[in-house]
């Protein structure tokens, strides 16, 4: 990692348009919490640290969509003033990264958030509410694709249902935007026109089975879709996992998609900017995937779980990614990219599930990771099991909530110590469990988090 420079936003802004003739600006990418990532209601105006990755000279952090006065330390790290008014009172903090044009753009497929929240002992939740009732959803995600600065709610069976956020920890009945989703595939989202607002990509297949495709819906910013012509044809493959992300540094949203199925592997698809992709790069490994900077030189990478393994494959920021490397063994399914410890270095979790546990992989920020250290789930062996990571209590550290299906269902709660461990699983008495997945938000911007699980239809719990 090369030296940091250290130049506030404002007169960064003159330099970078001095040297914008020499290329476009890349888009930028929040990855993992901030830091701190939960403070007091009251608190006095404060420094956050805002970690990630195509970063440049003139970014700035925004506190729910309003621009702060920013520091620029290098492509991955930002500091911003967060103002006293920001944390006056119980809400949730949402950061995103804006970076100048030419290109550049808002940091759409991702963002952090700061829980403004004194800590709680223990999770609560009130009842229940279930939406999209009968229909065992297969993914899920929660963004605001409606502007107004409330989580809105997406899942995939069969078709794609939208649910629009009502801000206080309930959604409004839901309706259909896109057709043919093949069960098992994953959902992405991000602005992949450049317009504002927010887009989705799913993966398209019939009922009957692969060939299986790609597909984006472009947003309008109301909740309403228009879809464009599927690409990425998979003769015996299904996308079962996609990010999105400006591999290139051009200035448009890229995707990497991991297969399973007959070939598995995978592709990176280069974004053209206005919802179109272009297949430019293979990937070895198939699975689930995620993307970060995991050897800190500001440029996205990813890590793929395939046939028992994790790796890890470094990019090059130019849409092409070094031979990828084994970084552990996995005995079970699911991942996630945090920071356990606190040092704005990725790590990942992911799940044994033969043993019953959760395995923690440490970053060291070149690109290698500390041996795996391995915690009980506090959910039986042998059995499959959905994990999600998030400061669950509001006390600064990252926590992890694991669920099981099964009659009874099992539940339970590791609470971070802050320093990449983990306390002994707690259980959580709870009325439902995943089946195939757990989507975590702070619903109702209180500044505790909420989790959904996906089983029944997208059952959400509102923490309180």
């Amino acid at each position: 990692m090369g030296r940091s420079r250290h130049i506030p936003a404002m007169v960064a802004v003159c330099c970078f348009l001095a040297g914008s003739a020499l290329g476009v600006n890349p888009v930028p990418q929040v990855v993992g919490p901030v830091k701190p990532q939960a403070v007091l209601p009251g608190s006095a105006e404060f420094v956050l640290t805002v970690y990630g990755a195509n970063f440049v000279v003139g970014a700035v952090v925004n506190w729910n969509g309003q621009a702060r006065s920013t520091t620029f330390i290098s492509a991955r790290e930002l500091q911003a003033q967060i103002l006293a008014s920001d944390v006056a009172k119980p809400t949730a903090g949402y950061i995103t990264v804006t970076n100048p044009p030419p290109g550049g753009g808002k940091s759409s497929s991702s963002y952090a958030i700061v829980e403004v929240h004194k800590p709680t002992k223990t999770i609560n939740t009130g009842q229940y509410k279930q939406y999209f009732s009968g229909d065992p959803p297969w993914y899920a995600i929660a963004a605001d694709f409606t502007n107004d600065g409330k989580l809105d709610l997406v899942s995939g069976f069969n078709v794609i249902d939208f649910s629009k956020g009502n801000g206080d920890g309930t959604f409004q009945t839901g309706y259909t935007i896109g057709g043919t989703y093949y069960s098992g595939c994953g959902i992405a989202f991000g602005d992949f026109n450049g317009d504002g607002s927010l887009d989705l990509v799913y993966g398209w297949g019939p009922e009957s089975g692969p060939p299986t495709y790609l597909r984006v819906l472009l947003g309008n910013g109301n909740g309403r879709f228009h879809g464009l012509p599927r690409f990425g044809f998979l003769l015996n493959d299904l996308a079962t996992g996609i990010v999105a992300g400006d591999f290139d540094s051009d200035g448009k949203l890229d995707l990497a998609a991991a297969y399973e199925g007959g070939i598995r592997g995978g592709e990176v698809y280069l974004g053209d900017g206005d919802g179109t992709f272009k297949k430019v790069w293979p990937l070895a490994e198939g699975g689930s995937i995620a993307t970060a900077d995991f050897n800190g030189d500001g440029k996205l990478d990813l890590v793929v779980d395939d046939q028992g393994y994790l790796f890890v494959v470094l990019g090059n920021g130019d849409g092409t990614f070094q031979k990828e490397r084994k970084i552990a063994q996995v005995l079970g399914g699911g991942l996630a990219v945090n920071d356990f410890n606190g040092d704005g270095i990725a790590d990942v979790a992911f799940a044994d599930e033969v043993k019953g546990r959760i395995g923690v992989l440490i970053g060291k920020g070149d690109g290698t990771f500390e041996k795996p250290v391995f915690y009980s789930a506090g959910v039986a062996q042998n059995q499959n099991f959905q994990f999600a990571a998030g400061d669950f209590n509001s006390d600064g550290n990252t926590d992890v909530i694991v669920s099981q299906p099964g009659i009874p269902a099992e539940n339970a709660i590791l609470l971070g110590n802050g320093d990449g461990t983990f306390q002994k699983a707690q259980k959580l008495q709870l009325a439902a469990a995943a089946g195939t997945g757990i989507v975590v938000g702070d619903f109702n911007s209180d500044g505790l988090l909420d989790f959904a699980f996906l089983g029944d239809g997208v059952v959400v719990y509102i923490e309180k």
